[in-house]
């Protein structure tokens, strides 16, 4: 059942309500999202999957109604299709039948895709709810169907869908509507569910939220979902936060090496949950146990959760002695941390890289300067120069964001 409509409501991004993942929305104000280049990052996936050199092969997928047999590479953005709508239409005619491409990862093509993506989910961290504990992740959908190949799923994700060409109509349902249809085996509160049905098969009516070209649709991962579309050719930027995450495999690998046993595993919806397992098992576990985990944390913090990156240019550190200033090239370009098993030992991270630093006061202001900076502003660093120049933990912390992508000399 299709044609039941209800009224969404309309949210400013900067005026998120404190409970953001509480109900579907037409999102506005998510500055920025119609700088990325969506098609782009699909043609240079495309070039990834022929040439093999895609990082993630199974990342990538085609799915069609009904299903046919379908060479991954052909029906991908060619060399010479510089644009989506020919690209589409090729595809269109040659598999005859409604279709749809998903590319996760797309994050690991683009460096502006990712610290866009990045900005997003840290600016979710000041929100009550915060910036749930699971993996982050980009992908892209290209399609031409009336009703969604993928059929009514749930996912474990909230999400924000960035039209970037033709319509887009996600049809959704609350969690308790459609729990009960789900296999026994199956656990739709932490697991990815397909239920093999289309909307006509369900009695009740969905929540529709429906976009052109620069809307973002955004729902929860609580909902369950389908997509349906005018049988044009459609193609959009999904940002994915999971809520989910599984410590159990994080402590055990440090429990192992750490030569104990490993504790019971533990579903954490949140940020601020992991921060208070790791707090709880802080107290009992070995040293070394936490402070590995501890590391990992705060890691993956620096890339607000992303797990797949891409590669940023190899380029040699400048002169911080004679550099005036670092500018910032993402919002919070650093995250940092007193270690939970040495409170004189600091863990630094910056786009997944991680290292310890004694914590002294030079390096201790300097990391909390960066932790605030803005995308683009510039840091002066006289505070931080004496008779003999920059101390050496300071131009250390420089060297590393600046590696990975996060500082720039100002």
């Amino acid at each position: 059942m299709t044609g039941h409509t209800t009224a969404v409501p309309v949210v400013d991004f900067d005026r998120l309500p404190a409970d953001w993942g509480h109900g579907p929305c037409i999102l506005r104000g998510l500055d920025g999202v119609d700088a990325v280049d969506t098609y782009g990052i699909l043609r240079r996936i495309g070039a990834a999957v022929r040439d093999g050199t895609c990082r993630r092969p199974d990342d990538v997928k085609v799915f069609t109604v009904p299903q046919v047999a379908a060479e991954l590479g052909e029906y991908l953005p060619g060399p010479g299709e510089s644009e989506f709508g020919p690209y589409a239409r090729r595809v269109s005619q040659s598999l005859d039948v409604g279709w749809s491409v998903v590319a996760n990862s797309a994050q690991s093509q683009s460096t502006d895709l990712y610290r866009f993506a990045r900005d997003v989910f840290i600016r979710l961290r000041g929100t009550e709810r915060g910036l749930p504990a699971g993996i982050s992740d980009c992908f892209i959908v290209a399609g031409s169907y009336a009703s969604g190949p993928t059929r009514i799923h749930k996912d474990t994700a909230d999400v924000f869908l960035y039209v970037a060409e033709g319509v887009k109509t996600m049809l959704l349902w609350p969690f308790e509507t459609l729990a009960g249809q789900a296999p026994d085996d199956c656990d739709p509160g932490h697991e990815y569910v397909a239920l093999g049905i289309g909307a006509d098969a369900v009695d009740t009516p969905p929540l529709r939220l429906t976009g052109g070209p620069g809307d973002v649709l955004y729902w929860p991962a609580s909902y369950w979902h389908c997509g349906e579309s005018d049988g044009q050719p459609s193609l959009s930027l999904h940002l994915a936060t999971h809520n989910f995450r599984d410590m159990g495999p994080v402590w055990a690998g440090a429990f192992t090496r750490a030569g104990l046993g490993a504790q019971a595993p533990r579903w954490s919806t949140t940020e601020r949950e992991l921060a208070a397992d790791a707090l709880t098992f802080g107290r009992t576990a070995a040293s070394a146990a936490t402070s590995a985990v501890h590391q990992w944390s705060v890691t993956r913090h620096s890339t607000a959760n992303f797990e797949i990156l891409p590669d940023f240019p190899r380029c040699t550190p400048p002169d911080w002695q004679q550099a005036a200033g670092v500018r910032a090239a993402q919002r919070t370009p650093v995250s940092w941390a007193p270690d939970a098993a040495d409170p004189n030992t600091i863990i630094v991270a910056v786009n997944g890289r991680s290292f310890r630093i004694a914590a002294r006061q030079p390096s201790v202001s300097l990391l909390s300067a960066l932790d605030n900076l803005a995308e683009g502003a510039v840091l002066s660093l006289d505070a931080w120069r004496g008779t003999d120049g920059l101390p050496a933990d300071v131009v250390a912390i420089l060297d590393v964001a600046y590696v990975a992508g996060a500082v720039d000399a100002g």
